[in-house]
């Protein structure tokens, strides 16, 4: 076990030696950082599960949306005194090394330990990898690497055997997904329903859909705090952010001769075959997709071998087939794929597969010279993308850690705007103020989700609070709850107050499908901790 654990850290260390460097580097994305500060902020306000940013701009309900996972996580590192640059870094660092313990762990089930080896070094040292962790700072993308093996591996444990355990273990798993990045979930579900597919004709055991269906539903359950609000609340946010624009699909297909280009950049996907960044599957996984079909044509006379490279093969072109614009006609059909945005996303799955495949490879062709050329290829032509474009001062990142910078909206995005933001142009007031009428604040504060403040009304108001309005806000005064007014043009809080003092209360509650997503949440856990505990091994 400790050599299987130093020979995967050796195999991953080389690809992350920037992290280790003092300063952290430019990316595309560095709103990883405000989102980690603010996830933080608000479990020490007590604000659990977490739904709401408070600092962005007016507050915004960020984490009902955008999957928390990996931020979760980053909040209790942070407990150990790291600074939000080195949390963010150690996150890269564990997408990257845990990525490859299952890959590992899967591919073990199936091939002989250097097979596993081969496989896990494919997948951590993948060009796309490097895109994800230096080009585009991909934090919940490169995190969700994590669990394509794992879910492959546990639906495999509860195929040859159905369990309690293995049930709950491939459960946690799907959670853990669904938990981690919303579009990668998008992306790798039709290919672990065909995975489930290709287990029930393996065992001839259409049984084996009743504990497969189970252990969706289990992981959904588990889920269901987030996943619930964030479907059933969707109409609440300006999805325009999401699909328009740039982010419009149709603009980010991918030329077919750039699945081979090993030409580099740091910049953005654009309109068109021409773009600043690397779509490349990688020369080494062509390779092995070669030298695969070259096993295949000396096998060919063993149908039964080549039964799962010839699924894995049709796996891998399907998402190479799902990134060019041939399959335009699909992404029109299915209007949920336009929230992927970015059809060369599915980059995931085919170098997850490619990965797979060089197990295949590794364990049919015994000549150790062969395995460790594939082994120094996989390291040798990747490493030049493994690093990123410049190192930036520390100070770079303060207008994702400042409070004032993130209330000024300071290169925030808009992705999830509650839909009464008539404008986005920030007029920041710390305080409540009246649009008509006249009023003092004696004071105010605000936490997570929570406000209080004591007010002086001279003149019938209406008071405006510099609070965004979502569903679930509520207002006392003077212990009175109050009928809210429409929300202002930039979406705040207002209601009205006849002359008087009041000690003002505010409270983000939880709406019924929040609640109903909680319960149901604690109930699959509880459901899961049961399992464990009469069930303590996994058989």
């Amino acid at each position: 076990m400790k050599k299987t654990f130093f020979v995967l850290a050796s195999i991953t260390i080389l690809s992350l030696l920037p992290f280790f460097n003092s300063q952290f580097f430019y990316t595309q994305d560095h709103i990883f950082i405000a989102r980690l500060q603010q996830m933080s902020t608000a479990l020490s306000d007590g604000h659990f599960p977490v739904r709401w940013a408070p600092d962005l701009r007016f507050g915004e309900p960020l984490f009902n949306f955008y999957a928390p996972l990996p931020y979760y996580l980053g909040a209790m590192i942070k407990l150990f005194g790291f600074n939000y640059i080195w949390v963010a870094k150690i996150l890269f660092i564990l997408s990257s090394f845990l990525s490859a313990i299952t890959m590992y762990i899967f591919c073990r089930q199936l091939f002989s330990g250097r097979a596993a080896f081969l496989a896990a070094a494919l997948y951590v040292w993948a060009p796309y990898r490097a895109v994800d962790l230096y080009v585009r700072g991909a934090l919940s993308e490169a995190f969700a690497f994590i669990f394509f093996p794992l879910i492959f591996y546990t639906a495999l444990l509860l195929s040859q055997k159905v369990s309690w355990p293995r049930l709950s273990f491939l459960s946690l798993s799907l959670a853990g997904l669904f938990l981690t990045h919303n579009v990668t979930t998008l992306i790798f579900l039709p290919f672990f329903t065909a995975w489930l597919g290709y287990l029930i004709w393996q065992r001839a055991n259409l049984k084996l859909i009743f504990p497969f269906l189970g252990a969706i539903i289990l992981s959904a359950g588990l889920a269901s705090f987030f996943l619930l609000p964030a479907i059933f609340e969707r109409e609440f946010i300006q999805t325009k952010y999401l699909l328009v624009g740039y982010f419009d699909f149709r603009a980010h297909f991918v030329a077919f001769y750039q699945f081979f280009s090993p030409v580099w950049g740091y910049g953005a996907s654009l309109w068109g075959p021409i773009d600043d960044m690397s779509f490349q599957v990688g020369l080494v996984n062509w390779l092995i997709l070669i030298l695969s079909l070259g096993l295949g044509f000396i096998l060919r006379q063993n149908k039964k071998l080549l039964i799962f490279p010839g699924f894995l093969f049709f796996l891998f072109f399907l998402s190479i087939f799902l990134q060019h614009n041939k399959s335009a006609f699909v992404w029109e059909a299915i209007p949920l794929m336009a929230f992927i945005q970015f059809p060369w996303r599915f980059l995931a799955i085919s170098i997850f597969i490619v990965s797979i495949l060089g197990g295949v490879l590794a364990e049919h062709l015994k000549n150790k010279l062969f395995y460790a050329a594939l082994f120094i290829l996989t390291i040798g032509l990747n490493i030049q993308f493994f690093q990123p474009r410049n190192f930036v001062e520390d100070s770079f990142f303060d207008k994702f850690l400042n409070a004032d910078s993130m209330h000024r909206g300071m290169d925030l995005t808009k992705d999830y705007f509650p839909i009464w933001v008539k404008f986005d142009r920030v007029e920041y007031f710390p305080t409540p103020r009246a649009n008509s009428g006249e009023i003092e604040v004696s004071s105010f504060e605000k936490k997570t989700g929570r406000a209080v403040g004591e007010i002086t009304v001279l003149s019938e108001s209406e008071i405006e609070v510099p609070i965004t309005y979502f569903p679930g806000w509520e207002v006392k005064a003077g212990g009175e709850r109050i009928n809210l007014s429409e929300p202002s043009l930039q979406g705040l809080i207002t209601f009205k107050l006849p002359p008087g003092e009041y000690q003002i209360d505010l409270a983000l509650k939880n709406t019924p499908v929040r609640m109903v997503g909680n319960v149901i949440s604690l109930i699959s856990f509880l459901l899961v901790l049961g399992f464990y505990v009469k069930f303590h091994k996994i058989a």
